[in-house]
């Protein structure tokens, strides 16, 4: 069967023990008053720090945005009040009025007690010492030294406007190197005369295609002419006077729109056309085709080679275009860095003028009147616990290295029972086993 717990059986051993637990509980009781009442009187003093937000805000650029107005609430905030740093600039100012074994860190951080008050924003800083004099002393010269450490780490400081007064410069700089980069590209910019050369060649090329339609009309016309001379006597007179007198007149517009590839004929120097014979005329249209064949070869030569002069100006034109893009993003980048710089350097200029800061002494410390409470109840109450506790305990070892085989089994019995008093146990179904013998 399986053991089971019987709290009888501790019950008992505390009932066999009472006396020497109630003496000891009441002997640590009195020694704790006791020490209470001997132990010096202490003061405590408390100065009060108060983290406040700026009334005004200065931010002429959006573009940099100091995140120097943090939360000093919380852990953050008295994790700074017992930092070393500060607890050893406290103890340089402070050692001459503390005793020798005072003057180190250890003890002067046990003098010292941190903590937000009921508003997040309050850190009460408190000091506990034997003189009321030099308690009020310390906790004043902590609280101005936290005031100061914590406005140097959040607040605007010299540094931060020299550091801005430094990129200024160096912004400055860069933006007089792309002004001085941009001057000497437009000296030496010649898009505009690019842009004039692509429009005239894309006119010529225009020209000449539209010239090249023409000649071929103005052949095929030709062709017909001398198709139709062809089916007569060559010394016949010609009835094609009014035919031959519009084609010179499509051949004079021809001349007159195209300056670069002029059609000249040779005109009869009397009489008209009709006054001519076929073969005469037939002579004529001859050389007016070759005259147009050549021009037509000339205008198709000069369409062939227009597209890849035109094709090389806009590659230039797109070069020069590109280079000038990249010298104006150059300039305009740097003007707007030497912009927003000279603006912040002029915020930090006019926000490094308010002294007050973002913590303040909300309340010095004074003198205290009365020393604070022994706590005599609360101390004695402790030692009672303690006390009771620690007796408890020992009384519990001592049973256990005295009797294991009993304390084991759950089975102790009385130290003044008969040596045949019967042992009784519940199992497990709640029924009395009375053992044999």
């Amino acid at each position: 069967m399986e053991d089971e717990m019987d709290l009888r059986v501790y019950i008992n051993v505390l009932m066999r023990h009472w006396r020497l637990i109630a003496a000891v509980t009441l002997l640590a009781g009195v020694v704790a008053l006791g020490v209470s009442f001997v132990s010096p009187a202490k003061y405590q003093a408390t100065a009060m720090v108060l983290v406040t937000r700026p009334l005004y805000q200065f931010q002429f650029s959006p573009a940099i945005n100091s995140n120097t107005q943090q939360s000093l609430t919380g852990k953050a905030a008295l994790d700074l009040a017992t930092s070393d740093a500060l607890l050893q600039q406290l103890l340089l100012q402070v050692g001459d009025r503390l005793s020798a074994d005072e003057r180190n860190l250890f003890a002067l951080r046990e003098m010292l007690k941190a903590k937000t008050g009921g508003d997040p924003s309050i850190v009460n800083l408190s000091v506990t010492n034997r003189d009321a004099q030099r308690v009020a002393e310390i906790a004043n010269t902590w609280a101005n030294l936290y005031v100061r450490q914590v406005n140097d780490l959040y607040g605007k400081s010299a540094d931060q406007l020299k550091f801005f007064e430094g990129q200024l410069a160096q912004a400055k700089n860069d933006l007089d190197a792309a002004d001085q980069a941009l001057v000497e590209f437009q000296k030496r910019n010649d898009l505009a005369i690019l842009q004039a050369q692509l429009s005239a060649k894309q006119s010529a090329l225009g020209n000449y295609l539209g010239m090249n339609e023409s000649l071929v009309l103005l052949q095929q016309n030709v062709k017909n002419l001398q198709d139709q001379l062809a089916r007569r006597p060559a010394d016949s007179p010609s009835s094609l006077g009014d035919d031959l007198a519009q084609l010179m007149i499509q051949v004079s517009a021809l001349s007159a729109q195209s300056s670069s590839l002029p059609i000249q004929l040779q005109m009869p120097s009397t009489g008209s056309l009709s006054d001519r014979t076929v073969g005469q005329q037939a002579a004529y249209l001859a050389d007016l085709a070759k005259t147009i064949e050549s021009r037509q070869a000339e205008a198709k030569k000069q369409a062939e080679a227009l597209p890849i002069e035109i094709r090389a100006l806009q590659g230039q034109i797109q070069e020069t275009s590109t280079e000038a893009a990249r010298l104006t993003r150059q300039r305009d980048l740097a003007q707007t860095v030497y912009t927003t710089l000279a603006q912040k350097v002029k915020e930090t200029q006019i926000s490094a003028q308010d002294a007050s800061g973002s913590v303040r002494l909300a309340g010095s410390a004074v003198v205290p009147e009365r020393p604070m409470s022994k706590k005599l109840l609360t101390n004695t109450a402790i030692g009672l616990m303690l006390g009771l506790m620690a007796i408890i305990g020992v009384v519990f070892v001592r049973e256990y290295f005295r009797e294991p085989a009993k304390m084991s089994s759950g089975l102790q019995p009385e130290p003044d029972a008969a040596p045949d008093a019967a042992e009784e146990s519940l199992d497990r179904r709640g029924q009395v086993q009375i053992p044999a013998g």
